[in-house]
């Protein structure tokens, strides 16, 4: 066996957090890679839904003045490695959706690099784990050009043995004067056995910039309950509820209504015009 080291994280933390990276043999993986660069405005949905072991390999470039809304659903049973590579030059625009549903192991890695004058990425995130389920994310907005800005929100819901990595960078490089970083994580631990590890990183080389982070993370408020089911509510309903808010800022944005309709059955929602 040879494995690798993926999701690198950029600045080393204590090892015995167990976030730095993780190992994988990848020389196991199919890679399947393939590539998006955009000449105007649009909207792209991809689903991962092999069966195989694959590593998935993404590049994306977007053109000055061009907006690309790229959604990414991912519905794995067997490991699985995502890499998502995107560059943006002057004025480009980069909405990225990505939600996460189940998966035995699934471990992914974004790098969005903003070199272009106020280029802009932004990154909503949902993602819903059970049982065994494993999930690594090393999401990392590279500021270069001036006045970028990246917006980065993820929401989260863990039941069973599940556990969760995200580790989200925002990199003020030389050069990125006036640019300006967020990111922010919201998860619901819904079963005492979960594991959700969160690493929020903001590293600057540069002095007129502006970044901030937090992260939410819990189990539902007793008094909340006691509320809610006071109005007739039962507590299934109140849970179901609560884990749906966490995915529903992603879900909501894909545009597309067939893969939306795939999205709501996968999750168990139902209809999606409900």
């Amino acid at each position: 066996m040879s494995e690798t080291k993926v999701n690198i994280l950029p600045v080393p933390t204590f090892s015995s957090l167990g976030v730095n990276y993780a190992k994988r043999d990848i020389k196991r993986y199919e890679t399947v890679k393939a590539s998006i660069s955009p000449s105007d405005n649009r909207s792209v949905v991809l689903f991962a839904d092999e069966k195989t072991l694959s590593v998935g390999e993404l590049r994306v470039k977007v053109s000055r003045g061009v907006k690309l809304k790229l959604v990414q659903v991912f519905e794995r049973q067997s490991p699985y490695v995502s890499k998502l590579d995107a560059e943006l030059e002057d004025n480009a625009e980069l909405e990225l959706i990505q939600i996460y549903i189940g998966g035995s192991d699934t471990v992914s890695e974004v790098v969005t690099r903003l070199d272009g004058a106020k280029s802009r990425f932004t990154a909503v995130i949902g993602c819903t784990l059970d049982g065994e389920d494993k999930l690594d994310i090393n999401l990392i907005a590279e500021h270069r050009g001036r006045k970028s800005e990246s917006s980065i929100e993820i929401g989260s819901v863990l039941r069973g043995r599940s556990q969760k990595i995200f580790k989200g960078t925002i990199d003020f490089k030389n050069g990125s004067s006036g640019a300006k970083g967020s990111e922010h994580e919201s998860a619901l631990l819904l079963d005492n056995r979960v594991r959700n590890r969160t690493v929020p990183v903001i590293l600057c080389e540069e002095e007129n910039v502006e970044g901030n982070h937090g992260a939410t993370v819990g189990r539902l408020d007793e008094n909340h309950i006691f509320y809610m089911r006071s109005r007739g509510i039962s507590e299934e309903k109140i849970y179901e509820l609560a884990a749906r808010s966490q995915l529903m800022k992603a879900v909501s944005r894909i545009d597309d209504d067939t893969a939306k309709a795939r999205v709501y059955k996968a999750l168990g929602w139902g209809d999606a015009d409900e």
